[in-house]
């Protein structure tokens, strides 16, 4: 990514002359300062100390219960689709409202991760975060929990109808809950098994940090030509399948000369897989830049963590307004034809109207509907070369990314009236439905 340097003039300020003050520390003055100051430290690390030792520690659990006012829906077994995510999302809301104003601030967050079928409504199972003190007991928290959550039912002011002799709780240790959450896309965790809200990245992006840290943009990956290096960005959308752009095959199409890697360095990465298969789309014409979509098989499926995720696809009914911000991620060059970068960089761009790219002095109407215009008008801010083929994305109001466009072409890098062009993946959600089952 290509950021217009500021440059700054240095000011002139008179010079100011200071006396040489008389000399404080005589022996008694420092021996006195010295004990002060090494009781000070020893009370901070005690309070330190104490609050490492009495500190607040993670709390996870699976609830499962019935909601008997709605009906289930086909679409509920695919957790990409529209209706499970408005739904998870209508659900989560609700047990935010529970539990943030009854649990003193403990509650985190929650997270549907299965809507089953039942005869008198939907089976809902979903994962409770909290923190409360480190000795505190699970069964204890439990308990309060469940009374927090019977006293809500009481009130019948809540959206969904819950039966409450359905409604179980069970504790869960932080294996269970990842695994458990393995089942949803796009949700970024921390290493402390914290998930990761999106302010955390949009707030640094806004102020200008350009690098990435760990399990920022876990779906991120690198495909590598064997002997040649960094070639392309692509993004993990299920634990074996990479979306890519297909120009970035146009020379070697050879899956035994891929690999693909994943964390937020190329060199060492955190993950390496070799590539099984490669598909390229049908109708991808070069000259054109249409259809410049492909898809990567790795030939092991990866193990997902907080440093690798899937993101997730969205419905292809999904429109952005133009000025919604949106993320790309790349290793690629921050100047026109430089290197490609060692260490992952991110930059926060808008999605810009089809009218607008297409005007005479911008792109002059070679931007198709499968196509995405994102960037700045003025420039500034773009994608570069070596990033092709990676994520466009952005976060819902409920911190879940998703993958809504692909790396494809532009003029130069970051120039005015130039902005990056994207594939537009909600228009190939068949396509890539037809190729992969996602």
């Amino acid at each position: 990514f290509y950021y217009r340097p500021v440059e700054f003039s240095e000011p002139e300020y008179p010079r100011v002359e200071y006396q040489r003050r008389q000399q404080f520390w005589d022996p008694i003055r420092l021996a006195v300062f010295t004990l002060v100051i090494a009781a000070i430290i020893g009370i901070a690390i005690g309070i330190v100390t104490h609050f490492v030792v009495e500190g607040d520690k993670s709390f996870y659990y699976l609830a499962s219960f019935k909601v008997t006012n709605i009906k289930y829906k086909e679409k509920y077994a695919m957790k990409s689709s529209r209706e499970f995510t408005e739904r998870s999302h209508q659900i989560e809301k609700m047990m935010s409202r529970i539990f943030q104003r009854s649990a003193e601030g403990r509650f985190i967050k929650s997270y549907v991760v299965k809507l089953n079928p039942d005869k008198d409504g939907v089976n809902i199972f979903m994962v409770l975060m909290f923190r409360y003190p480190s000795a505190s007991s699970a069964e204890r928290i439990k308990k309060r929990i469940e009374k927090i959550l019977y006293q809500s039912l009481k009130t019948k002011n809540l959206p969904l109808t819950i039966n409450k002799p359905s409604f179980t709780l069970t504790a869960i240790d932080s294996k269970k809950m990842r695994n458990f959450l393995n089942s949803r896309c796009g949700i970024r965790m921390r290493s402390s098994n914290m998930p990761m809200p999106s302010f955390s990245s949009t707030e640094r992006l806004v102020h200008g940090r350009e690098t990435a840290t760990v399990g920022e943009w876990p779906w991120q990956a690198s495909l590598q030509l064997i002997g040649a290096g960094h070639q392309c960005g692509a993004s993990l959308i299920s634990n074996t399948w990479l979306l890519t752009a297909a120009h970035c095959f146009w020379k070697n199409k050879d899956p035994t000369q891929w690999i693909a890697t994943f964390g937020i360095t190329i060199t060492p990465p955190e993950v390496k897989r070799n590539v099984r298969k490669i598909i390229l789309h049908e109708n991808y014409h070069r000259e054109t830049n249409e259809n410049d979509i492909a898809l990567a098989q790795l030939d092991t499926g990866v193990e997902f963590s907080s440093i690798v995720q899937r993101v997730c696809l969205p419905d292809s009914s999904v429109e952005l307004p133009p000025k919604t911000s949106v993320f790309v991620t790349g290793f690629g060059s921050i100047v026109d034809d430089g290197p490609t970068q060692n260490k992952l960089r991110q930059a926060r761009v808008e999605v810009i109207s089809t009218d607008v790219c297409n005007r005479k002095d911008v792109y002059d109407g070679l931007v198709t509907p499968g196509m995405l215009c994102a960037g700045f008008m003025e420039g500034k801010v773009d994608a570069c070369k070596g990033d092709s083929g990676g994520p466009l994305v952005y976060p819902d109001n409920h911190d879940i990314w998703y993958l809504v466009g692909i790396v494809s072409w532009g003029q130069s890098c970051a120039l005015p009236k130039k902005p990056g062009v994207y594939t537009r993946v909600t228009k190939y959600r068949d396509w890539i439905a037809s190729k992969t089952g996602i």
